[in-house]
C-alpha cells in the first residue's frame, strides 16, 4: 500500500529523507557541477537548504499540515544556498500555496501535480534569464510528468514526474555545451530529481519503513566539476553575492531585477511579498549590495569570490608509504607555504563551504582512514572544527593536538611523519607540545582589564599561556619581557621567532641579537609566518 494524500507526517518524514539522501549524494552532485560556474558546489549548496529547513522544521513544530507547509517554504527560502537552492525553495512554495488553497488541507495526486506545476513556472520566473537545459528544464519536465497522471493516485502522480525528469536530466547533457564537453548531466537538476525520489520512496512507504538508496543512478557517475583548466581563470563575474530583502514590495523588487540584471548574471529572485531571496553573480560586489540596500532591507550578506574557492582544490601528496594524512590548516602565509614544501595538504585559515567541501572530498579520494588536522590560530581552529565535523561524518578518523597557534603548527609538523599510524603520530606531537612553552604578542583591539591595569585599544599584548604578562605602546619591551619570561622559567635550548604581519622592522632580528649575548648557547630560529599577530615566540 502507499499513501493516498500527503500528510504532516508524511511531509516530515520527506524533509528528513531528503536530507539523508543529499548527504550520500552530494559530493556526487558536486562533481557535476560546471555550470555557470565550476565552482563544485552544487551538492552541497542543496544539502545545506535542505538541512537548513529540516533544523526550522523541528524547532517550530507546526501542529498542521497546512501550517507545517507555510513553515517549511518560509525556512527553506531563508536557507537557501546558491541558486539552485534558491530554485528548490519554490518547490515548498508550490506545496505551501495549493495546500493553502486547499478545501480540505490535504496533497492528492492532483494537488502534487498542481503544486509541482507552480513550483516549476515560480522556478522559471525567479531567474532573469532562463536557459534550457539546467534545474528549470527538469522542473518543467517533472511538472508535465505530474500532469499527466494527475487523476491517477499520489503514488501515480510522483512517478510520473520523477520518471519524467530522470528523462529531461539526462538529456540536458546534450542541451547545453558545457555540459556536452564535461560528458554530464546539469548538477541542479539531478539535485532536484534526487528530492522528487526521496518523494516517491516516502510515498510509496506509507507509514512503514522507508526504501533505502540502491546504486547510485548513472547519471550521478559523472565528474566534471573544476578541472586543471577551470583554475586558472573564471570566465564571467568573479562573485556569487546572496542576501535576503526584507520590508520592500514587487515594485521595488522589479527594479532591482532590473539593476542587478545590468550589473552579472545568474540573477534569481525568489519569495515575497515579505521577504526575498536574492542570488547574483557580479564583479562590483558594493554596486550589488547598494543596489539592495536601494530596494528594502538587506540582511543575511554571504559573498564568495570563486577564485578564492575554485582553487582550493587542494592537491594532497600520498604515497604507498602514507599511513596518516595531515592536514595544515592555515592563517599565516608564511607557515602555509612551509607546509606546502614539506608536502603536507594545505588548506587556509578561513576556507569557504565550497573549499572545505572540496578539501573533504580530496582527503576522502586518498583512501586513508586517519587524518591528523593542525591550525595555526583562533580563526583557522575553527576552520578544522568544521572539517573535523565533516570529516568524521564521512567515518574518518580525526586527530587533533592539544593546543593551536603558529609555533604549535610547526613543532607539530616538525614531527607528524605520515608513514607512522595515527596513534604513533599522536602520541610525537603531544610529546612534542609537552616540551614547548609559547607566548604571542598581538595588538588589542578593544581596551580590557588586566591584573596591572587598562590595556588600552591599540597596545602591544604580550601573553604567555593565555595570560597577559605585558602590554605597551612599543613592541620590543613587550616582546623581550615575554621572551626572556619564556628563556628565564625553562631550561631550553631552541627559540622560535614567527614573525607575523603587525611586526616592527628588525624586531625578531634585535631580539635574536639580544639572546646571542645573554644565552650564546641558545638556537634561535626567525620564520616568517606573516599572520594577524605582531610575534609568536616558542622555546623548548
Amino acid at each position: 500500500m502507499a499513501l493516498e494524500t500527503l500528510d504532516l507526517d508524511a511531509l516530515r518524514r520527506w524533509v528528513v529523507t531528503a536530507r539523508a539522501d543529499l548527504a550520500t549524494y552530494a559530493e556526487r552532485i558536486n562533481r557535476l557541477n560546471v555550470f555557470p560556474v565550476p565552482d563544485g558546489d552544487t551538492g552541497t549548496n542543496l544539502l545545506m537548504t535542505v538541512d537548513g529547513a529540516m533544523g526550522s522544521l523541528a524547532f517550530t513544530q507546526p501542529a498542521d499540515l497546512v501550517q507545517a507547509a507555510r513553515d517549511l517554504a518560509q525556512a527553506t527560502l531563508m536557507a537557501a544556498r546558491g541558486n539552485s537552492g534558491v530554485i528548490i525553495s519554490q518547490v515548498a512554495r508550490g506545496v505551501a500555496e495549493v495546500l493553502t488553497e486547499s478545501p480540505d488541507q490535504r496533497v492528492t495526486g492532483r494537488q502534487l501535480a498542481d503544486a509541482l506545476r507552480r513550483a516549476a513556472d515560480y522556478a522559471w520566473r525567479s531567474v532573469s534569464i532562463p536557459v534550457e537545459g539546467t534545474i528549470l528544464t527538469v522542473a518543467s519536465a517533472a511538472a508535465d510528468g505530474a500532469a499527466m497522471q494527475a487523476s491517477g493516485s499520489l503514488e501515480d502522480v510522483v512517478t510520473g514526474a520523477v520518471r519524467a525528469a530522470e528523462i529531461a536530466l539526462v538529456n540536458t547533457t546534450h542541451q547545453l555545451p558545457t555540459l556536452k564537453e564535461a560528458g554530464v548531466v546539469d548538477a541542479g537538476g539531478a539535485g532536484f530529481v534526487v528530492l522528487l525520489d526521496s518523494l516517491r520512496r516516502v510515498i510509496e512507504a506509507d507509514a512503514g519503513p522507508i526504501k533505502g538508496l540502491g546504486e547510485p543512478p548513472s547519471w550521478l557517475a559523472g565528474e566534471g566539476a573544476i578541472r586543471d583548466s577551470d583554475c586558472e581563470s573564471i570566465e564571467g563575474p568573479g562573485y556569487e553575492v546572496m542576501f535576503m530583502l526584507a520590508e520592500t514590495d514587487e515594485s521595488r523588487v522589479s527594479r532591482l531585477r532590473g539593476v542587478l540584471d545590468r550589473l552579472g548574471d545568474s540573477l534569481v529572485v525568489a519569495g515575497g511579498p515579505d521577504v526575498w531571496s536574492v542570488h547574483v553573480h557580479v564583479d562590483d560586489v558594493a554596486a550589488a549590495l547598494n543596489a539592495g540596500a536601494d530596494a528594502g532591507r538587506p540582511h543575511r550578506f554571504e559573498v564568495t569570490r570563486f577564485q578564492d574557492e575554485i582553487t582550493a582544490r587542494h592537491p594532497v601528496p600520498v604515497s604507498t608509504e602514507t599511513k596518516t594524512l595531515v592536514v595544515a590548516v592555515a592563517d599565516s602565509p608564511g607557515l602555509a607555504e612551509l607546509a606546502r614544501q614539506d608536502e603536507r595538504m594545505v588548506v587556509t585559515g578561513d576556507a569557504g563551504r565550497i573549499a572545505r567541501a572540496s578539501a573533504v572530498r580530496a582527503v576522502r579520494e586518498t583512501g586513508l582512514a586517519e587524518v591528523l588536522l593542525v591550525a595555526d590560530g583562533r580563526r583557522s581552529g575553527r576552520t578544522a572544527d568544521a572539517l573535523e565535523k565533516a570529516l568524521r561524518d564521512k567515518d574518518i578518523r580525526v586527530m587533533r593536538p592539544g593546543s593551536t597557534g603558529p609555533t604549535e603548527f610547526l613543532a607539530t609538523l616538525t614531527v607528524a611523519h605520515p608513514e607512522q599510524a595515527g596513534a604513533e603520530v599522536i602520541a610525537a606531537v603531544d610529546d612534542a607540545l609537552v616540551s614547548l612553552s609559547t607566548g604571542i604578542l598581538t595588538i588589542a583591539s578593544e581596551e580590557f582589564e588586566t591584573p596591572s591595569g587598562t590595556c588600552p585599544k591599540g597596545a602591544v599584548v604580550g601573553r604567555i599561556d593565555g595570560e597577559v604578562i605585558e602590554y605597551g605602546h612599543e613592541a620590543l619591551p613587550v616582546a623581550a619581557r615575554v621572551v626572556q619570561t619564556l628563556v628565564t622559567e625553562h631550561d631550553c635550548e631552541i627559540v622560535t621567532l614567527v614573525v607575523g604581519e603587525k611586526v616592527p622592522d628588525a624586531l625578531a632580528d634585535t631580539l635574536r641579537a639580544g639572546l646571542r649575548r645573554t644565552h650564546p648557547d641558545i638556537e634561535v630560529t626567525i620564520v616568517q609566518g606573516g599572520g594577524p599577530y605582531v610575534l609568536a615566540v616558542g622555546v623548548e
